[in-house]
């Protein structure tokens, strides 16, 4: 098991430094890795309750890099998922959810307040 984490964690950092593109401006970096986030966040809607993106501020030449994760729709838990989008075509591929038992996905403590909503209503959180 902690061979799949560590050939996880290879190739993600291999993507990360593999002659990183340079941005024409800051604000351009912004803005993609808004659209990024964006775009992530909407094609991780079915996999997750409420889908938190984390951007790699930079991506790797070809590619904006990011990680979503979020409680799962179905059954309990967390879990995340790898996110790319292609910088020419902005086309996106998110990969399958990856529990605990693949990746560890921590609670952020701003998400304290869903979890106890969740565990009131039976696993399902109130709007979503």
């Amino acid at each position: 098991m902690k061979s799949v984490i560590l050939a996880a964690a290879t190739v993600a950092t291999a993507l990360t430094f593999s002659g990183s593109a340079q941005a024409s401006s800051p604000d351009a970096w912004k803005e993609f890795n808004a659209e990024v986030e964006k775009k992530c966040t909407d094609a991780a809607k079915d996999l997750f309750r409420k889908p938190q993106v984390a951007v790699d501020p930079v991506g790797s030449e070809k590619f904006g890099l990011a990680v979503v994760f979020g409680r799962v729709k179905q059954g309990k838990g967390r879990a995340a998922a790898i996110c790319v989008v292609d910088k020419k075509t902005g086309v996106v591929e998110i990969g399958t959810e990856m529990s605990n038992d693949i990746i560890r996905v921590r609670k952020p403590k701003d998400d304290d307040k869903d979890d106890a909503a969740d565990d009131k209503n039976g696993g399902q959180a109130g709007g979503d």
